[in-house]
Formats: C-alpha cells, structure tokens, sequence
C-alpha cells in the first residue's frame, strides 16, 4: 500500500485514526474492502494532480492530458446530445439535454475529485437512456409523478450500491472475465452503430419524418405539390447528412492512423493523431456551411433547447420534493402536451403515494444489477492489463461513491449516470503512449501502450467542459447532424478496439489459409471448429440482449440478461469446453485488486492475435483515438 513515487507511506488506517497504542486495529469484515482500497489510493492522491509519471509533472505528459481532455470531451458531449434528444421524446419533455448535462458533468467532476480511479468517464449511457424510458412508461401505469418516483428509484439504488461496497460484494467482479466483457462492449459498440444508422437511413428508406405538417406559405394554391417538393427538400438533406457522416468517419480514421504515414514530421503526425475527433469535426461543420451544403442541409442541425444557463427542461426547480403526498412537478406540462386526454382526467395532478414509493425497489434493483455489470466492467476495461498501470485500482470504493452519486442525482431529478463504454478504455488509451510492433508472422502491426498518464485533471477538464456546456447550447447547435452521425460510427467502431470477439467473427469468414498458425486461441490443444463455437455462443448472446434491449417494458429487465453472463461462464461453458480449450479462448487475469508492479518502459512483446485484413490495419480496431505514438 505503500507508493514509491509520492513518497508518501501514511496508511488509511492511521489517515481515518484506527490505530490505537501504536498496533494497527484489525478492520472488521464490514467496510473493510473500502477501506483497503483508501489506503492504497489515499496516498497516492497528491501524485495524482501534481505529476504525470509518478515522479515528475512533464511537458511531454502534460500535452497528452490536453488532448485526451479534448478527446473525451467531444466523445461524452456528442452522446449526451443524442441521449437528451432521446429522453425529451420518450419523456414527453420533462428530461432532456439540460438534465443530461448535468448529470454526466456533475457526476464526473464529483468522481475525478474523489472517485478511487480517475481514469474512468462518467455518464449518461444509452442502456440508462433505455431503462429511463421504461421507467417513464411504469410511472404512467401505476399514476404515480415520474420524477419523484425516479428520483425515489435512483435513492433506493444508491443505497444499494453502496451496501454492496460495503459488504464486499464488488469482488464479484473478479469472475468477470473476458468472455462477458467482450459481450458487453460488442452490444454498446453495435448499440451506436445501430443508432447511426437508423439516424442516417431511415428518413431515405422508409420517408420518416419527411411529412409536412407546418403551416403552407401565403399564396400556396397547390398543397399536393408543395408536399411533394418539401419531401424531396428533405429527402436531398438527409443525403446530405449521410455523406457528412461519412466523411467525418472516414476523416477520423484516416487521422487516428497518422502515425503509419510517411508525409510530415513524426511531431506533426503524432498531433493529428492525438485531435483526430476534434480536427475531423470542425472540418466538416465549417464545410457545411459551403452555401450550396448548407442550403441542402436546411435544419438538419443539432437540436438543442434554445435556453441557455443552468434551467430544467420544463418549469420546475431543481430540488424534487420526494415526500409522499407531494404532487407532479410536472402537471402543468402534461396538461399542455396531452392534446387528446379529457379535462376530467387532468383536473387533479398526481400525487407520490407511499405504495408507489416502495414500488420503486424493483426498477432500483434493475438499476443496481445494470450499474454493477457497467460500470465494473467498464472501469475494468479502463484498467485493462494491457496499459500497464502504476497505480492499484480501488473498485470498492468507486462503487461505493458511484452510489452516494446516483443516490443525489435523485434528489435534482435527473438521470443517473455511470461508467462509460466504449469512453472510458479510450480515454486511458489517449493518455497512454503507443508503440507501433511488426508482428512475428509478418501479416502487419500490434499495438503494446506504456507510460501512461495516471492523472484527475484530464477527467476533472472534460467534465467540467460537459458541465459548462449548457452555457454554450448554440455554439453546439452549428454542428449538422450527419457529423454527429459520423462520431457516433467512429465510437461504435472504436469499441471493437481490442475486442478479440470483433477479431475472431472476422476470422470466421476469412480464407483459411490466411489465418495464421501462432494465434494464442487457435494453439495444439485448440481446434478452429471449438474457436467457431465458442465465437457463435458470444455472437448469440449479444443477439439477444440487443433485440432485448429494444422491446418495449420488457427493456427493463435487459441488465438481468447481461448479470446472467457471469454464472454462464462459469457454470454452463465448462460443460461445454475443456479447461485447456477454456484457458485458450478465455484466459484468467490476474485480480483487479491486487497491487501492481511498475512495468518497463517498454513493455515485452505479446502473443499475436489475427488480424483478417493483410496488413493489420483492424488489428486491435486500427484505430488511433489519442495517445502519443513512437
């Protein structure tokens, strides 16, 4: 617990005053994880704002928390944008792009202040956009206020959280191993691309939202004409944005791979690597203010509320009174937007009864169940082995302050918010510096990731921009649509990034005698045919937690899906598979909690792994998302 680079060695226990007659008291079994994880994070904290190798605060490390600040910042902010869009629909606009912010600033301020590992992004996920909605739908079947009863959801969940911290049920985590995480961050990556996709195509396949419905310009004799000529009008932006988008993907992957160009100086070719996002982005937005794009995009732009500064959507405060007996913040609103209820039915605005109250449990525990896989597995990704980190991890705690989080969310009425895929992997990445090795076999190049910056300030910088952000709604409002569409792509693809499920399912379709013979899964004791299955199974279930994920009430119970996962692994496979066949495909880690020891600057070589294109250039997704480059 004690930590060479700070110089300090004070432990938690003489920090919180536990030691008695200089003998170190023996915590009890209650809270003794937390503890455990204070005491190897606490005297680490002052190396975590003031230097950027353990040691010394350099320059070099310095530029790269500026540019993974920026990266994160655009990757957090174009989703939350997305995400309120989704809520203000699904809620009939009493959540929505304000409360959004809020929560994925607020909350990630609050955790790179005292959160155990600062690495990990915080916010407002597309599963907790999915379990919002249904929540909305339950609050309408029982007749009971939907933001108190959410925020009556989010306390009972925190409490919940923070009890599995505290009885040290988060080693459960230790059983997640590669096989559930490879699962889960396929689902998210296919979940962005999936809403791309719909986003882009939809309006030119099927016509949605291409009806005029609006007021006909004075002197309009024929209607039919002009319906037919607004339909064209937006049919041509909605082509327009599709090439916007791609053309922001593309131009993002063709920066994020500078590294393996040949013009310009390596400095040069490292910045471009390191703002691909942001360089990508203000390309296309201030080419589609080009008069003639602009005129085809019309007002396919971002659509956020045209208020700015810290306000609710809908006339509210923020504080929500939770007693019971307390009335709907927002009868009002309902009583405008319900166009077709009888006055009769609206006369009394609902009321928080104390059954509605206790009602609530179920959807926390949904929540917890959601939270416990997510954000574990998320934060786990963060600290994936592969980075090679200084620094201990402290899962108990974070869960714990994770909790206290979602537990004052719920009092201001806004979502909650937890760790994000496929972010947070990708900001430790865009702190880390990459090296560029020939495969053994030849067939193109791995990346290995040392000396990464194990900072708050890059986390604290990129919240603090997505908090201040709802003072610059119509600065964001420029950005057209199809750019959006674009990152999101370029998310979802750098999701695979790493992910050996990705690799293997192209695997199955490539020529065989192309693959090659030194994978680590495809060794003696292997057969491609055990691989196929085992790749079939993974496929399967990301199947069904999307199709799951989709349909509507039943939704809510998709986190109960991915926690089935674990015991899966453990209990179903083994019937399945050899343990030797198991230890190929699904390799056990060493546990999270335990300390780790200072790798070398240069890390030693791993295994290879397949890459289905000629040369590598998808090996571990080919995508360059931050991070300095040798």
């Amino acid at each position: 617990a004690r930590n060479r680079f700070c110089g300090a060695s004070k432990p938690v226990w003489r920090v919180l005053g536990m030691e008695k007659k200089g003998r170190r008291r023996r915590c009890s079994a209650v809270g003794k994880d937390v503890a455990a994880d204070l005491n190897g994070r606490i005297p680490l904290y002052k190396s975590d704002w003031l230097t950027t190798d353990g040691r010394h605060c350099r320059r070099s490390g310095v530029f790269k928390i500026a540019s993974a600040s920026l990266f994160s910042y655009i990757s957090s902010i174009l989703p939350a944008i997305v995400i309120g869009n989704i809520l203000d629909d699904q809620t009939d606009g009493q959540l929505g792009l304000p409360e959004v912010l809020i929560s994925t600033g607020g909350m990630g301020v609050v955790w790179a202040l005292v959160g155990g590992q600062p690495l990990c992004i915080i916010g407002v996920t597309m599963p907790v956009a999915i379990f919002t909605s249904v929540c909305y739908k339950l609050a309408e079947a029982l007749d009971a206020p939907f933001l108190p009863w959410l925020g009556w959801v989010c306390i009972f969940s925190g409490l919940m959280h923070i009890a599995l911290a505290i009885f040290g049920a988060v080693h459960f985590v230790n059983k997640t191993t590669a096989f559930s995480c490879e699962i889960f961050g396929f689902f998210i990556s296919v979940t962005y691309i999936w809403d791309a996709l719909v986003a882009l195509l939809d309006p030119i396949i099927t016509g949605k939202d291409l009806d005029f419905d609006g007021t006909y310009p004075p002197g309009t004799n024929d209607t039919v004409a002009y319906d037919e000529l607004y339909k064209t009008q937006q049919r041509g932006s909605a082509f327009t944005n599709l090439a916007l988008a791609g053309g922001t993907y593309v131009l993002c992957m063709a920066f994020h791979r500078a590294q393996r160009w040949r013009l310009f100086t390596p400095g040069v070719r490292v910045l471009l690597a390191d703002y691909a996002a942001a360089l990508s982005l203000g390309f296309l937005t201030a080419l589609s203010y080009i008069p003639v794009v602009d005129d085809a995009i019309g007002d396919k732009r971002l659509d956020v509320p045209d208020d700015n500064g810290l306000n609710p959507s809908f006339d509210r405060s923020w504080p929500v009174d939770l007693s019971a007996g307390a009335e709907d913040p927002a009868a009002e609103l309902i009583v405008e937007s319900a166009s077709n209820a009888t006055a009769a039915a609206l006369e009394e605005p609902l009321v928080l009864e104390a059954w509605q109250i206790a009602a609530s449990i179920l959807p926390a525990l949904m929540l917890t169940a959601l939270f416990f896989f997510d954000h574990n597995v998320s934060s786990k990704l963060a600290q994936d082995p592969k980075f090679h980190l200084q620094k201990p991890s402290a899962y108990h705690w974070d869960f714990s302050v994770l909790g206290l989080e979602v537990l004052l969310v719920g009092l201001f009425g806004v979502p909650p918010g937890n760790g994000l895929i496929p972010q947070a992997p990708l900001h430790t990445r865009a702190l880390a510096t990459v090296e560029l090795q020939e495969r053994a076999s030849g067939s193109g190049h791995k990346e290995t990731f040392h000396s990464v910056v194990e900072t708050r300030w890059s986390n604290l910088i990129q919240s603090t921009a997505v908090l201040c952000s709802v003072f610059a709604l119509p600065a964001i409002a420029v950005i057209p649509q199809g750019c959006l569409d674009g990152v999101f792509l370029f998310l979802g693809m750098a999701g695979f990034d790493g992910n050996e499920l990705w690799e293997r399912m192209w695997l199955m379709i490539t020529q065989p005698s192309l693959r090659a013979r030194e994978l680590r899964f495809m060794g003696a004791d292997t057969r491609y045919s055990r691989v196929q299955l085992y790749t079939a199974i993974q496929l399967a279930f990301v199947v069904l937690v999307f199709v799951l994920a989709k349909l509507p009430y039943i939704a809510v119970a998709f986190p109960l899906l991915i926690a089935v996962l674990i015991p899966c692994r453990i209990y179903w496979l083994p019937r399945l598979f050899t343990p030797a066949e198991l230890d190929a495909l699904d390799p056990p880690e060493p546990p999270p909690d335990s300390a780790r020891e200072p790798e070398p600057m240069s890390p030693r070589a791993e295994p290879a792994r397949p890459s289905p294109w000629p040369d590598g250039a998808a090996e571990g997704g080919g995508l360059h998302l931050g991070g300095s480059s040798t």
